[in-house]
């Protein structure tokens, strides 16, 4: 079992409740991990330490130097891998295989924000030729970072590298239902930055809330829920601190008639079952051509049948469990309300008996949704698919447009004029042209319209602005009004 207490100005220190809480294995409901449960008086040291680093410490360091603490991150993620990788899918239950790609990213994740430490740079204005006008990036000092429980290291990666390679310091609060990956990679911050320049605080909800409202933190970074994000967001108004929102989605997966089916099947189920569906940029709606309707949901349906549901530690899993109780809850309940609904079951299948003790969901896909069903509206997380059908490119682009949402979406098509044309008139942040989701996004801003959030990570230049703030330096140069250089001396 995995213990480890919360990491503070570079030690590792219980918690002043004197409390821990347990992290269980969704597979088969073992513990496998013991964190402190973490308080307001617990946030507001990790923000104070945080603060006085920022002042007498980090923001001394040049952004190479920084870059090459991030490489030096980047390292030791590589000699740990088999551990990293190993301890994700005992906390979260994913398949081997998909964290294996998540400490990759993570790895990659302080790579990339290494390289780009040095390279966040401002401008110079033309202005009168007695002035001299330009823009440096500040840093906001302390950025708040509040990450879910389904891509731990990845997760962890994403809002701490970005904030630190550009002269941040961070106080980071994992979810409680998969804290181990950020602790694990707190050991490493340990051996390599100054104390105090990266925090962890594990806990429920008064931690997170604290770090919401905290007068001292500058910038916060949030991806969850859409509807706790808007209570990040109201929370932050108090102190009118900078917010970056990574939220849900009810993403459309597009097919025209002239796809290559094969290959739109694939990447459907890739788009919806990576992470037992567990994704905000997942495809939980399928929008098919009426031509295509029926080859496509029988490839789909075979291929759907054809997993295996098993534990992440099995390398024969394909469809692991959902990553906690409160997830397993939900997705049952939104499969009874799809069938109360009216929606037709084209396909659900069973858990097999030997993994009855995890938390575990058979795929379930929905035909005949229309767009008053909940189903199709609301954001499931897990392994439910939608299906409706359209008859014409217009109609296909009213149901994908008419959402709350709008983080990603994909077409399906061998016409790249027709699908680079629906791709500028679908209204999310992302958009996949005969592919769904498929690699690495670094250097790739990532991020939705509406209510799937604001601002963008995982780019170079927007994600470096986002975690800095724009001043502008003016500066009088005013003298000789002949322009000759030589009467300065004379």
């Amino acid at each position: 079992m995995y213990k480890q207490d919360l990491f503070i100005d570079g030690k590792f220190v219980e918690s002043t409740s004197g409390e821990r809480f347990e992290v269980e294995n969704p597979a088969n409901r073992e513990i496998v991990g013991s964190v402190p449960d973490g308080t307001v008086a617990d946030i507001d040291r990790a923000v104070k330490v945080a603060r006085e680093t920022y002042e007498n410490v980090w923001r001394h360091v040049s952004a190479r130097e920084r870059g090459e603490y991030l490489f030096k991150v980047a390292d030791a993620i590589e000699k740990r891998y088999t551990e990293f990788v190993e301890l994700e899918t005992r906390e979260n239950g994913k398949p081997l295989e998909q964290s294996r790609s998540d400490v990759h990213e993570a790895k990659e994740g302080f790579q990339y924000y290494g390289g780009a430490a040095d390279k966040n740079h401002g401008d110079t204005i033309p202005e009168k030729n007695e002035l001299f006008d330009y823009t440096v990036r500040e840093p906001y000092g302390v950025v708040a970072s509040i990450i879910p429980w389904n891509w731990p290291p990845m997760h962890t990666s994403d809002f701490t590298a970005a904030p630190l390679a550009t002269g941040n310091t961070v106080v980071l609060k994992p979810a409680p239902e998969a804290p181990l990956s950020s602790l694990k990679m707190a050991e490493i911050w340990q051996d390599i930055f100054p104390d105090g320049v990266v925090n962890v605080v594990t806990g429920s909800t008064e931690p997170g809330v604290r770090l919401t409202n905290h007068p001292e933190v500058g910038k916060i970074g949030f991806t969850g829920h859409t509807d706790t994000g808007t209570k990040v967001m109201e929370a932050a108004a108090e102190s009118i601190t900078d917010v970056m929102l990574e939220l849900g989605g009810k993403n459309p997966n597009i097919v025209l008639p002239d796809a290559d089916i094969e290959t739109a099947v694939e990447g459907t189920t890739d788009g919806l079952f990576t992470n037992t569906g567990q994704a905000c940029a997942g495809c939980e709606r399928l929008l098919l051509h009426e031509d295509i309707r029926n080859e496509f949901l029988e490839k789909f349906i075979a291929v759907t049948d054809d997993m295996t549901i098993g534990p992440g530690l099995d390398p024969a899993t394909d469809l692991a469990p959902l990553a906690n109780e409160k997830q397993y809850e939900k997705i049952k309940e939104y499969v009874e309300i799809g069938k109360e609904e009216g929606a037709t079951v084209l396909y659900e299948g069973t858990v097999p008996n030997d993994v009855e003790d995890g938390y575990y969901v058979p795929p379930v896909v929905f035909g005949e949704v229309t767009p008053g069903m909940r189903i199709w509206n609301e954001e499931v997380f897990g392994p439910v698919m939608s299906v409706a059908t359209f008859n014409s490119i217009e109609e296909a682009l009213h149901l994908a447009n008419d959402s709350q949402y709008g983080l990603s979406a994909a077409v399906w098509s061998t016409n790249m004029e027709v699908a680079n044309r629906m791709a500028r008139r679908l209204e999310v942040g992302i958009v996949y042209i005969n592919n769904y989701n498929n690699g690495t996004f670094l250097g790739t801003p990532f991020g939705g319209f509406g209510k799937s959030g604001t601002g963008r990570k995982l780019g170079f230049e927007e994600t470096l602005h986002e975690f800095t703030q724009n001043k502008t330096i003016r500066t009088s140069i005013a003298g000789n009004e002949d322009g000759n250089l030589d009467s300065y001396y004379e």
